[in-house]
């Protein structure tokens, strides 16, 4: 009976565990904070690192490297110990099992050992550096991670803006063209227009309800993926700060940008880390063909504990030299040399990867000033077509001018002021890229943040 109420206790355990582990949808899909509904950049780029699953998952990856680091250091230079107890109950052939009390008188023991390399050939060394710098990489790594997911989320921030201030656009024209419309139907009701004039006007104005529908549907799915971003419910209402930098960034010569970018970018740095990891292993291999020497230090203590016997202790130190030839050398002949083709194509490898660096830090040069050259006459185009389409209402009031022509005038107005938008939401993106890709960081943060 006590046996059954083990196994029953144990299940209701086990199925508590699992009830506590899994996630229902409806765990999934609750939010545990307050829906924010304005936001500026700053704010908003707080809020989506704090809600990234994978920034917690990337942190927990920087974590595991820390403790792998310091876990090197203690295995490398410090002693180890070990501890173990036994029992332990031997029966010959001839010999047979008595009784079920017999197993309580198991033979027992108790034992405690130390060691500690003073000496191998500097392996530990080499073992120990290499860890180093593959947390020095996990932290280029993360803070890689950070800026890219920056990068990303000013992304989303602005393509929300960006379509909504197209719906603004094609708001306004929506009601350009009503009131075209309804003008023209009334000058159509008194035979000063045409039946033609009239087509015309309303085929506008039913062509920019269209256009203003596509536009919201464009900005709600915009917001839908912005509050995805900040977990919280996907029909929530959002305002964000409209201030835009149209700032003209004065571009350095490229041989400084060449430079910052070869000192400071994430990626060359952990190459370059990288490939001093490749200079370690192809060290520590070029030891492992060659005589390693040995120094330890080592101590051990143990009884038996069945009767009174005194503790044994066992201390000292041991040194020596050992080769392993492998078949008379050959093998670790070929292992040398693959170990030097490894390395020189890691060199190579990284060389190659300097001259992709440089290609992309002058298209993303070349990228930036393209969009501020056209934001430039973006301003100017948008000015003249603003102007010729107000012109072009006045003569077609006065019939100067035909429906053909006020329809143009109003479309060039129309891509004008899309265009114009659009860059100056691209423009503050493709800064940002600029600026990292020459090895600028653009966000600054703390670890604690997260």
């Amino acid at each position: 009976m006590n046996r059954f109420k083990g196994i029953i206790g144990l299940l209701i355990s086990c199925l508590s565990l699992a009830h506590g582990t899994a996630f229902t949808v409806q765990e999934a899909l609750t939010l545990s904070e307050i829906p924010q509904t304005h936001f500026t950049l700053a704010a908003f780029l707080k809020r989506y690192l704090q809600q990234s699953p994978q920034v917690k998952s990337q942190k927990n990856t920087l974590l595991n490297a820390h403790a792998t680091y310091q876990n090197a250091f203690t295995e490398s230079f410090l002693p180890s110990f070990s501890m173990s107890a036994t029992a332990d109950k031997t029966y010959t052939r001839p010999q047979r099992i008595q009784s079920y009390s017999e197993f309580r008188n198991f033979d027992t023991a108790a034992q405690a050992s130390g060691t500690w390399n003073l000496l191998n050939s500097g392996k530990d060394r080499l073992a120990y550096q290499n860890a180093s710098l593959s947390y020095d990489i996990a932290k280029i790594t993360f803070d890689a991670f950070i800026q890219q997911t920056v990068l990303t989320a000013v992304q989303t921030y602005y393509n929300l803006l960006l379509n909504q201030k197209l719906v603004e656009v094609y708001q306004a024209d929506l009601e350009i063209n009503r009131k075209q419309y309804e003008q023209d139907k009334i000058l159509y009701d008194n035979g000063l227009k045409t039946r033609s004039d009239l087509l015309s006007s309303e085929t506008n104005y039913r062509s920019s309800q269209l256009s203003l529908f596509s536009a919201q549907n464009d900005y709600a799915n915009a917001q839908t993926t912005f509050n995805i971003a900040v977990n919280q419910p996907v029909e929530t209402a959002i305002s964000l700060d409209e201030t835009l930098d149209k700032t003209i960034l004065p571009l350095p010569p490229l041989d400084t940008d060449l430079t910052h970018a070869l000192a400071d970018r994430h990626d060359v740095r952990e190459h370059r880390l990288e490939l001093k990891q490749q200079d370690i292993a192809y060290r520590l291999g070029k030891r492992n063909t060659l005589p390693s020497l040995f120094i330890d230090l080592f101590g051990t203590t143990g009884r038996g504990l069945n009767g009174h016997e005194l503790w044994n202790y066992n201390y000292g130190i041991s040194a020596g030299i050992s080769f392993d030839l492998g078949f008379f050398y050959v093998d670790k002949y070929r292992t040398r040399q693959n170990l030097t083709r490894t390395y020189d194509s890691a060199r190579l490898d990284f060389e190659q990867f300097l001259r992709s660096m440089r290609d992309d830090v002058v298209q993303t040069r070349n990228a930036l000033a393209l969009k501020q050259q056209s934001m430039e006459i973006s301003d100017l185009r948008l000015q003249a077509a603003t102007q010729k389409f107000e012109a072009t209402q006045i003569k077609y009031k006065n019939g100067l001018m035909s429906a053909t022509d006020l329809t143009v005038a109003r479309q060039e107005m129309i891509s004008a002021q899309v265009n114009h938008v659009t860059l100056i939401t691209e423009l503050a993106v493709t800064k940002l890229r600029y600026q990292y890709a020459v090895g600028q960081n653009i966000f600054d943060y703390s670890l604690e943040d997260f």
